[in-house]
């Protein structure tokens, strides 16, 4: 698998505060099956994270993976808020962007629709598309699940996380994101792991609900074909 939400590198944010601590989160990802991982510490105004130190903790941190023996392939992006999506220049939007290519985008649970749209309209004036991370959490999306599709109509994408599927989010959070995953409007599924203990992964238990409700090939599309894709820098259309 593909893990395209992860708090994996240490001591940048709300993530594992040691190398110690990453190491038995990887060791815990790569158990439930996943082999590449696109970090994203958070980037907004209670994480401030600085891009060139996310850059460099991935350096240092990847041999430690490799001497351990956690067979793991990293890359780095942001989990980008939606205030910092809004005001932050878009140079440095792109510096912590996918492949160039793609934002991740925080939704937050009083995100509104419309902000989330003139969010997609910056970027995508820009030449960059939109990824929203766990919308299922947004009241707005669990209100009515289909509010964002002209966004995906659009090039958008949405990007639920394991412990919303499994009711670590609550009931409500938890609906949305099977209304998303029935309604074949979710595109991608990530960890969103802080820790070993603490905000675990639980992409192996999302995933074994989602097969046996909609198929093998549905947990395919969102761990393997399309996060590929993304990493790829590949476009939606």
């Amino acid at each position: 698998m593909i893990d395209t939400h992860c708090h994996l590198l240490p001591g940048l944010d709300d993530g594992p505060r040691n190398e110690a601590e990453a190491l038995e989160l990887a060791r815990g990802l790569a158990a439930q099956g996943v082999r590449r991982v696109l970090c994203t510490p958070h980037f907004s105004a209670m994480f401030p994270t600085v891009h060139s130190e996310s850059v460099e903790r991935l350096g240092a941190f990847q041999p430690i993976l490799e001497a351990a023996g956690v067979r793991i392939e990293m890359s780095v992006a942001a989990e980008v808020g939606p205030a910092a999506a809004v005001s932050t220049a878009m140079e440095q939007l792109l510096q912590r962007s996918i492949a160039g290519r793609w934002v991740l985008v925080e939704a937050l649970a009083d995100s509104s629709p419309a902000s989330l749209g003139a969010i997609f309209e910056r970027l995508r004036d820009a030449g960059i598309g939109t990824i929203f991370g766990h919308p299922e959490r947004c009241r707005a999306v669990q209100r009515k699940p289909g509010i964002l599709d002209p966004l995906r109509e659009d090039g958008a994408m949405l990007q639920l996380v394991a412990p919303s599927l499994v009711g670590r989010w609550g009931s409500d959070t938890e609906a949305a994101a099977w209304r998303l995953i029935d309604t074949g409007r979710a595109d991608l599924l990530g960890s969103d792991a802080h820790g070993a203990k603490r905000r675990r992964p639980h992409l192996r238990a999302a995933c074994r609900l989602i097969e046996e409700r909609l198929g093998a090939a549905v947990v395919e599309e969102l761990t393997e074909i399309k996060p590929r894709l993304v990493l790829d820098g590949v476009g939606s259309e």
